[in-house]
C-alpha cells in the first residue's frame, strides 16, 4: 500500500496546527520615507554581537495613522527578539547626528527610556504553537 499521500496530508494537517503567526504592529512612525528594518534576534550573545538571524525590510509606503502592521507565518517555534531601525534614508544603518541617533528604533514589546542599549532578556519572548502579538513603539531622540 501506498502511503505517500497519507503522510503528505497528515504533515499539511499538523503544520496547520501547529504553526505560528507573529503579528508585529509598529506604531509612533513619523513619516512615509524609507523603510522599516526588522532584525531577528534568538539570543543575548548575538544580538550583543549584532549579529541577527535574518533581516527583513518593509516599506513605510503603508503607514497608516503612524503605524504599520505585518504579519509573518514562516517563523519556526522559538525564543526571539525584535530590534527596528525606522530608516528614513533606506541606507541599511542608523545615522547618527553629533551622538545621537537621527533615526527612530524600537523592541518587541519594550520601549527603551535608557541611553544605554537594552539587555536582550528585555525584548525576547518566546512563539510557540500561537498566533503572536508583538508591539513595538519607535522612539527618535
Amino acid at each position: 500500500m501506498n502511503y505517500t499521500p497519507f503522510l503528505f496530508c497528515l504533515f499539511l494537517i499538523s503544520n496547520f496546527f501547529h504553526a505560528q503567526t507573529l503579528h508585529i504592529q509598529v506604531s509612533g512612525i513619523r513619516n512615509s520615507s524609507g523603510n522599516i528594518r526588522l532584525a531577528f534576534y534568538s539570543n543575548s550573545k548575538s544580538f550583543d554581537d549584532e549579529k541577527p538571524l535574518f533581516i527583513r525590510k518593509v516599506a513605510k509606503k503603508e503607514v497608516l495613522n503612524s503605524s504599520l502592521k505585518m504579519v509573518y507565518n514562516d517563523l519556526k517555534a522559538g525564543v526571539y527578539g525584535i530590534a527596528i531601525l525606522d530608516d528614513e534614508n533606506s541606507n541599511d544603518k542608523m545615522d547618527y547626528g553629533w551622538v545621537l541617533p537621527k533615526e527612530g528604533f524600537g523592541f518587541s514589546d519594550y520601549y527603551h527610556t535608557n541611553m544605554k542599549r537594552p539587555k536582550f532578556e528585555s525584548f525576547d519572548f518566546a512563539l510557540k504553537d500561537e498566533i503572536k502579538i508583538v508591539e513595538i513603539k519607535v522612539r527618535y531622540l
